[in-house]
């Protein structure tokens, strides 16, 4: 008799899985849509319509104690980010930090972030090398969250450097290592000390400053400041940092969609919401179940966690049509890369922002840049999805 057919298991830990989910993810679509892996204890939604309404009904799928995929990350990493509560505790900090987000008050910052594209790009252009994140993707958007944070220039690689060993894990390494502990230490002692020299100076108008300011009106603890900035430092970086590598990667790999972007750059802000879709930075995100429900005929139980697997629901054919094809004129602005509702990111307009301009200022220096497919190198994270180098080859100029 013929063997039968494994069943599906979604590993968001397994390396090879990282450099080609989407197969695995069209199966669970179709067959096992609301998935649990029993060797993680970890439910999966895969299908838009799941997790879609999973981010709108923020009382069932709640964020409370659901810092990460692994147990007992909450009791590792001690510092509260504000990302990880529910109203009206998250409503209160959250609020604290909207003004300065909007993209009324992004758009201030697109001078500064052009001129650091230019600045970074010009170093290269003689050469005609380049690798996409190595030598832009990972300075820019840690330097323009350091702009809001106050962390000066000497000290944003070593900030970044432990931003990288929390996130990174082994192949199917299911719990956190000492290395990620230790990145995440490091970072809080970096900022205990850097809340402390800045609480001795007047407060600026910046995100460390509206920080501090609530310390002062005692809206915000001392360990809550410090567990913002260690979010900051890795939600303002690293996703931004992943997707600039994803679009140069898939511009790449569809010639035709990068020359319409040449000829109209006014397509790239499109551009960016359609790689968001086909391939964005934040792959699963995870929520605790805050009551009883039952998903597809599956039980879901009080206090279960669940992946909500944002990618694959933006490869949904239900939702868009020819969801694998790749189409900088789709107009998918309704993708869920940044979540959906009151836990939606706060930094959305700041990511979209520098995306379209490092991409603008990259298709004027290299519009017909080449990428060495064999020096590739992603980063291994079940949560963020990218390369840590994309190295390319284009014409000096």
């Amino acid at each position: 008799m013929p063997s039968a057919t494994p069943p599906l298991q979604l590993d968001p830990y397994d390396h090879r899985f990282h450099w080609d989910p989407y197969p695995t993810y069209a199966a669970l679509r179709e067959h096992d849509p609301v998935h649990y892996n029993a060797a993680l204890d970890l439910w999966f939604l895969t299908k838009w319509d799941d997790v879609y309404q999973a981010f709108r009904d923020f009382r069932t799928f709640i964020n409370t104690g659901a810092t990460s995929l692994e147990k007992g990350s909450t009791e590792k990493l001690p510092y509260p980010m504000f990302i990880f509560s529910d109203p009206p505790e998250h409503t209160r900090v959250r609020n604290l930090f909207m003004p300065l987000m909007t993209p009324a008050a992004v758009q201030t910052m697109e001078a500064y972030i052009r001129a650091q594209a230019r600045r970074l790009l010009q170093r290269h252009a003689p050469g005609g090398r380049f690798d996409f994140v190595a030598d832009l993707g990972c300075y820019l958007p840690m330097d323009v969250i350091s702009t809001l944070t106050a962390v000066p220039v000497e000290d944003q690689d070593r900030v970044r450097g432990w931003a990288d060993d929390l996130i990174a894990r082994e192949d199917k390494q299911h719990d956190l290592s000492e290395r990620n502990v230790q990145g995440f230490i490091s970072m809080a002692t970096y900022f205990e000390g850097h809340r402390a020299k800045h609480r001795a100076l007047p407060p600026g108008q910046d995100l460390l400053g509206v920080m501090l300011r609530a310390e002062q009106d005692g809206r915000l603890t001392q360990a809550q400041v410090v567990g913002t900035l260690i979010l900051l430092a890795i939600a303002g970086n690293e996703t931004t940092t992943k997707l600039i590598g994803n679009m140069a990667y898939r511009l790449w790999q569809h010639p035709e969609q990068r020359r319409l972007l040449v000829e109209n750059p006014a397509l790239i802000a499109g551009a960016v919401e359609e790689t968001l879709r086909f391939d964005g930075s934040s792959q699963i995100i995870v929520r605790r179940v805050g009551r009883d429900v039952t998903l597809r005929g599956k039980p879901l139980r009080q206090g279960d966690r669940v992946g909500l697997c944002i990618i694959s629901a933006n490869r949904d054919a239900d939702k868009y049509p020819n969801p694998d094809v790749y189409d900088v004129r789709r107009g998918a602005r309704d993708h869920l890369a940044f979540g959906l509702g009151i836990h939606a990111c706060l930094g959305s307009a700041l990511a979209r922002l520098e995306a379209r301009v490092v991409f603008e200022e990259i298709l004027k220096v290299m519009p017909d840049y080449e990428i060495d497919e064999s020096g590739l190198q992603r980063a291994h994270n079940p949560n963020v999805r990218g390369f840590t180098h994309v190295p390319a080859r284009f014409a000096p100029r």
